[in-house]
């Protein structure tokens, strides 16, 4: 964008020190960028040169531009040397020619494709020495090319006064330095202490600004790279693409947006990918192409930060208050040098220096927001800190209730461990007693039978092997009931459930005990409902029966009674047996259903009893759902009551498994 105005011939005085050349240049655009001195001297290209209005501001072009003005004393106690200092750094070439009176040509150069110790003044930015030996009018030429913005500004400075400006410039670019310099360090043992990643980002956004800025202020070419001028040429263009990339991530990050935002997340992750791609293509020495785009990406997403703050810092996170603010602060100075850049504003103080005080406000504003995420950090851990202690103690507790539980488990599981050994202990004595006596018998006589078979009586041998048999019989009967008793606690016992007449099983048990009552002189009375139909085993319901007629028979005294009633209660099949016998007492009564009891009461005729009957008639009477129970006085003999599942009509047969 050039503006043209009148230009005449600038005088200097004795009173000038200094003196900005805006709007005292004559321009020509060399599109083809060939034309030497000579050839611009020329008449038909002299009087195409028209007056600029301002300074040279052309943006992104591959045309050389040729700026045209002349000096002149006026007077002779006018200084005779005078410094020109151009500004940017990042312009690749930059070339003065000065006319002497005599008409030869004196020719300076400068420029980031020229290396810095080669410069005509050891300086941050170009200066050229020029020399008025006299009052006559002096014309000047300046050839300017860049593959960067090109925009350019000049003054005149009395050595004196611009070393003096040159003093007071450094000191606040060294403040400025200094402060990049100790937010970095700070935050460098903020990120050591915390290893958080927008720490780490910010690090490297800091540090990227830092380089930016010691990049277009000259000072890399001037103190690191003198005899680098590819690296002083690359480093304005990639810094601008690191920092785009840094502080997408670090907004990202600080902000928690791929959880808090995630569209918007997205949106930043494409630029990241943008700034790698292009920090890539400005490597491959193609930063004219991409530079434009660049700085239109940059201005988008400065202006892209400001509503994502302001969204974030509303719904209550408050350090996104600090960082809108600083944003703000850089996207105004970014703003300025990103409108000087494209050429939509003229170069001034405020656009050339906007960048470094919107750097310097936006990295010591973001080092407070970081010391108040910091502290929300810590808050965040001093409560996560008192709720892991709460559920500490909360598990402690519980491990505590769950060891006592584990003990008394243990203790409970210790003490049936007892009890089995002592049942173990019992039966084996029961097995090694109540054995013992039969098989003795049964040794005994067939010994005598073998020894005796010729001379004894075949009476009193059917008398002997009866006996045998009446002892075999005994025996199978206390190995039957201990496997029974070990079927039930195994779980391998089987039920055939199905419909069966507690009156037949009773008829068919009776008859197996009508020598036993003669013997003792036993009547027996049943009272029988007709029919009552329980949902049961037959041979189970049959041990039972079995079990308790022969506990009634084995206590009853002689000639006495025992009564069997058979009847329907309650949607239950009742089968009650009564006896005339001893009865129980209370403590007989709390162990009547265990295994291996010893009951106060005897048999009244010497009967064996190995104290698993009425086990058995409890395990068989629960295991297909019903109950049993007994009432019984000291004197008044033992009422025992079984209650089975009634039913009314004849079902199909299950078979269930009890465990």
């Amino acid at each position: 964008m050039l503006n043209h105005a009148a230009a005449a011939t600038l005088q200097l005085d004795s009173a000038t020190t200094q003196r900005s050349l805006n709007s005292e240049f004559e321009v020509f655009e060399d599109k083809s960028a060939r034309l030497s001195i000579h050839d611009v001297q020329q008449a038909t290209i002299a009087g195409k040169f028209k007056p600029l209005a301002g300074n040279l501001n052309a943006a992104y072009t591959r045309s050389a531009y040729w700026l045209r003005f002349s000096l002149q004393r006026s007077d002779i106690r006018s200084p005779q040397d005078w410094w020109l200092e151009m500004t940017p750094v990042m312009l690749d070439d930059i070339r003065l020619y000065e006319t002497t009176s005599d008409g030869q040509l004196i020719e300076h150069q400068a420029g980031d494709r020229h290396p810095f110790s080669a410069q005509e003044m050891q300086h941050r930015y170009p200066v050229f020495r020029l020399h008025l030996s006299d009052t006559a009018p002096q014309v000047f030429y300046v050839r300017i090319e860049s593959t960067s913005s090109l925009f350019f500004r000049a003054k005149l400075w009395t050595p004196q006064a611009f070393a003096e400006a040159s003093n007071l410039l450094s000191s606040l670019m060294g403040l400025f330095y200094g402060l990049l310099f100790a937010m970095i360090a700070y935050n460098l043992v903020l990120m050591m202490s915390f290893r958080d990643k927008a720490m780490l980002y910010y690090l490297l956004l800091s540090f990227s600004i830092l380089l930016a800025g010691m990049s277009v202020n000259g000072h890399i070419g001037l103190y690191f790279a003198r005899d680098w001028p590819w690296l002083v040429d690359i480093l304005p263009g990639l810094t601008v693409c690191f920092i785009i990339l840094w502080d997408s991530l670090f907004i990202s990050h600080f902000l928690h947006l791929p959880k808090k935002m995630p569209k918007v997340s997205w949106v930043f992750r494409g630029i990241q990918v943008f700034a790698i791609a292009t920090a890539v293509i400005v490597l491959a020495g193609y930063n004219h192409v991409v530079a434009p785009l660049v700085q239109l990406v940059g201005f988008t997403q400065v202006f892209l930060i400001l509503p994502v703050c302001l969204v974030s810092a509303l719904r209550g996170y408050r350090p996104g208050w600090i960082v809108l603010i600083a944003s703000a602060a850089w996207v105004a100075g970014a703003m300025m040098t990103s409108l000087r850049n494209l050429g939509v504003i003229e170069s001034s103080w405020l656009s050339d220096f906007g960048f470094q005080i919107g750097s310097a406000l936006e990295v010591i504003l973001l080092a407070v927001a970081q010391t108040n995420r910091i502290n929300i950090i810590k808050q965040e851990r001093a409560l996560a800190q008192k709720q892991l202690l709460v559920m500490a103690q909360r598990a402690e507790q519980e491990l505590e209730i769950k060891v006592q539980q584990r003990t008394t488990e243990l203790a409970d599981a210790v003490a049936r461990l007892q009890k089995l050994d002592q049942e173990k202990n019992d039966f084996l004595g029961i097995a090694a007693h109540d054995l013992k006596n039969p098989l003795t018998s049964v040794i005994g006589m067939s010994d005598l039978l073998r020894r005796l078979d010729q001379q004894m009586p075949v009476a009193q041998k059917h008398d002997y092997l009866q006996r045998i048999s009446n002892s075999g019989q005994r025996m199978m009967h206390i190995i039957t009931n201990l496997l029974d008793v070990n079927a039930l606690e195994t779980g391998h016992s089987r039920f055939n459930l199905q419909a069966v007449d507690l009156a037949q099983v009773l008829t068919e048990v009776t008859q197996r005990y009508q020598d036993s009552l003669q013997a003792k002189d036993l009547q027996l009375v049943l009272s029988v409902e007709q029919p009552v139909l329980v949902k049961a085993d037959a041979d189970a319901v049959s041990q039972i029966m079995d079990n308790l007629l022969s506990n009634a028979i084995k206590y009853s005294p002689l000639s006495k009674q025992i009564w069997i009633h058979i009847s329907s209660e309650n949607g239950a099949g009742r089968f009650m047996i009564k006896d005339e016998g001893p009865g129980l007492s209370v403590d007989d009564q709390q162990h009547l259903f265990e295994k291996f009891s010893r009951l106060s009461s005897k048999p009244t005729a010497g009967e064996h009893s190995s104290g698993l009957g009425l086990s058995i008639v409890k395990k068989l009477s629960v295991a297909m759902g019903g109950d049993i129970d007994c009432q019984s006085a000291i004197g008044e003999g033992c009422c025992f009551t079984v209650r089975l599942p009634l039913i009314v009509f004849r079902e199909p047969q299950t078979t269930v498994t009890v465990s």
